[in-house]
């Protein structure tokens, strides 16, 4: 984030993580005592929101009916105002994190933030936490896992492409991307339909015959034994 609470985007495209800095990750959050990495992670990892964005969610952008959360302050007015389905692994998540809210502020108002503001613990509903930077460090140095935050991202937007996803649907979800963004993602996407085609065939393969084998020594051996 910018100063002045700018919300900015990296220049450089980033990277997916794989499946396994994606599963060491979370292995690592079950050790970690802040709330708000523990959900945050999650968070962007499931809906390809920035940090800033995650970070400044209001309780009253989260719907536990409609299952959706709506990003209020984003990078771009585009951004603003998208609605993002969450789905059955997120949601545990996010009512997990509401019950630990409401342990420590009691019930939410509309306008208090999933991340309360508040150094060494949470303290204040009324801000939003700014930055994770302590918590997100631990985490990487325990886990190994080299990757920006930002690249959470980037891991969700992946996996949308590889899964066939239109670049309306993605650009629905995730609001502004770079032409660099939808032209790594467009590749990812045409590989994705290539591999899923090129097990439909107009023939089957046919599979080349065993060669016979000869009957081990020992079987003769044996029969021979049983004539004495």
């Amino acid at each position: 984030m910018a100063k002045g609470g700018k919300l900015e985007e990296r220049k450089d495209v980033g990277r997916a993580l794989s499946s396994e800095e994606q599963t060491a990750l979370l292995r690592g959050l079950e050790h970690r005592s802040s709330p708000h990495i523990k959900t945050l992670l999650p968070v962007l990892l499931l809906t390809g929101m920035r940090a800033g964005e995650g970070l400044a969610l209001a309780w009253g952008r989260v719907d536990f009916t409609a299952k959706a959360l709506t990003v209020g302050r984003a990078k771009t007015e585009r951004g603003r105002g998208r609605v993002i389905p969450t789905n059955d692994d997120l949601m545990p998540l996010l009512v997990a994190h509401r019950a630990w809210f409401v342990e420590h502020f009691g019930e939410p108002k509309a306008d208090h933030y999933l991340f309360p503001f508040g150094k060494p613990v949470p303290s204040d509903p009324t801000r939003h936490a700014t930055d994770v930077t302590w918590g997100w460090d631990q985490l990487r140095a325990e886990t190994g896992v080299r990757c920006r935050l930002h690249d959470l991202r980037h891991t969700f937007a992946t996996r949308l492409a590889e899964n066939g996803v239109s670049e309306s649907t993605m650009l629905a979800l995730m609001g502004h991307m770079s032409r660099a963004m939808l032209e790594r993602y467009s590749h990812i996407r045409i590989a994705a339909k290539r591999a899923a085609v090129a097990g439909v065939r107009l023939h089957e393969k046919t599979v080349a015959p065993k060669p016979e084998t000869k009957e081990p020594a020992m079987a003769a051996t044996e029969s021979g034994r049983q004539s004495l």
